[in-house]
């Protein structure tokens, strides 16, 4: 006998809420973080260096955009599975992304410049307004 887990009613439940509002741009998660120069969710001085958890359910479109306030900076996204801290994607520019399962995941923000780190990172996930 299948005994469901409470993830798994969370994924469908939040699955079934998406399907009403395909076609309409959503806003997923946004905020503003610092980089993951140290590689820690939050740091020894409690700043907060990676996204919140969220979910993202198969097949649907997510536009990720991000910011970073140094003067000279460059940073790249990477998608982690919530759970294992796995890389699910990653992107070196704004762009679109498409799950090929529906998950939770979370964002961190690599500084890619030399010497640079530390700097605000304001970002925002939303779904894309056409599904294909």
């Amino acid at each position: 006998m299948y005994i469901p887990t409470a993830q798994s009613i969370l994924t469908s439940s939040l699955a079934l809420c998406g399907v009403a509002s395909q076609g309409k741009s959503k806003t997923v998660t946004s905020g503003k973080i610092l980089d993951y120069a140290i590689e820690k969710c939050i740091d020894d001085d409690a700043n907060q260096r990676c996204s919140r958890p969220f979910m993202v359910t198969e097949d649907t479109c997510y536009g990720l955009e991000w910011s970073t306030g140094g003067t000279v900076s460059h940073t790249t996204v990477e998608v982690r599975d919530a759970g294992s801290g796995e890389l699910v994607f990653y992107r070196d520019t704004n762009g679109e992304w498409t799950p090929e399962k529906g998950e939770l995941v979370y964002l961190d923000f690599k500084p890619k410049v030399w010497r640079t780190g530390n700097d605000t990172v304001e970002y925002s996930v939303k779904t894309c307004k056409k599904q294909k």
